[in-house]
């Protein structure tokens, strides 16, 4: 991967890791687009590859677990700036979630506000992979779809040159160290040497290591969305029916990744390890697999190493 050519850009999708890994590009031996890490340049993919043209060397973005993302927006409205927004908070988060919720769902012209906060939750993800807006962060009349063309998301994705996933941001940081090599700094290079192996890394140590993990408000952040309610988890599911098809492909190219990141070609060791994979299980249970059943994404993992393992 030669990225000293041109520009690294990274299409910033709130919500999914984009403050964080703008903060982790720069400090690469790159020339990284967005600038900031948050606020005026969270572009669309389309709009901003538009924009940089062929100034852009490399083409990247993050995608999130669609459940989580939209919980993640609703925690950003309701704790970061609530005196901006047109909601009256008077419950739990998750009662206040389900507030929040019925106020786009069901789907319709009636419900395209996002009522001052900041984005709308419907497939905000491939609208972002879809919309040629600049920042397609709501649902204004006349532009974007609800739910965008799942064909044209799809291959918006693959078009990308590396997207990583924000439930896999230690991981996805291996893969890309791996690929930049002699693009990179020493940093980078010890990072991959001493860290990208089990027992060597927690996730926890993420939200520690100088301003890796990046915050923007107080509210708690809650990993664990399972648990919710049935009629709060129906709502998500019409929100994100888009969304969902996208990460369910991405997530299994990202184990692809990380089996080739592995195998004996490459790193010769494991990098995505069981104390990441056990507490994803049910979390991710919710996406469908190819047969009809719950994902398992220890399968998923397992699944992509045996195909790369000699026959």
């Amino acid at each position: 991967m030669n990225t000293t050519a041109g520009i690294f850009s990274y299409a910033h999708i709130s919500k999914c890791s984009g403050s964080t890994w703008v903060t982790l590009l720069k400090q690469l031996n790159l020339s990284v687009f967005p600038v900031h890490r948050a606020g005026q340049e969270e572009f669309s993919v389309l709009w901003q590859r538009k924009k940089l043209g062929t100034k852009a060397a490399y083409h990247s973005t993050s995608l999130r677990s669609p459940r989580h993302h939209v919980m993640s927006m609703f925690m950003h409205c309701k704790y970061f700036r609530p005196e901006k927004h047109q909601f009256q908070w008077n419950g739990t988060d998750e009662t206040d979630f389900k507030v929040w919720l019925d106020h786009h769902v069901p789907m319709g012209p009636h419900n395209r506000d996002m009522h001052r906060c900041h984005f709308h939750p419907a497939n905000y993800q491939s609208r972002h992979l879809t919309s040629s807006a600049r920042r397609p962060h709501g649902l204004q009349e006349g532009g974007d779809p609800f739910e965008p063309n799942v064909t044209a998301a799809n291959r918006t994705y693959w078009e990308l040159d590396f997207v990583s996933l924000t439930e896999f941001v230690h991981e996805s940081r291996c893969l890309l160290y791996y690929r930049l090599k002699s693009n990179t700094t020493p940093e980078a290079l010890a990072y991959l040497d001493n860290n990208c192996r089990c027992g060597a890394h927690t996730h926890d140590e993420d939200k520690t290591e100088g301003n890796v993990h990046v915050s923007h408000h107080k509210g708690t952040h809650r990993s664990n969305v399972r648990d919710l309610p049935e009629d709060i988890l129906s709502k998500v599911n019409e929100l994100t029916r888009i969304d969902v098809a996208i990460y369910n492909i991405a997530l299994r190219q990202f184990m692809e990744e990380i089996a080739w990141l592995e195998s004996k070609a490459t790193l010769g060791r494991r990098v995505l390890c069981d104390d990441v994979l056990k507490p994803l299980e049910p979390e991710l249970s919710y996406l469908p697999a190819a047969d009809g059943r719950e994902t398992n994404v220890t399968q998923l993992y397992l699944e992509a190493i045996g195909r790369r393992s000699p026959q």
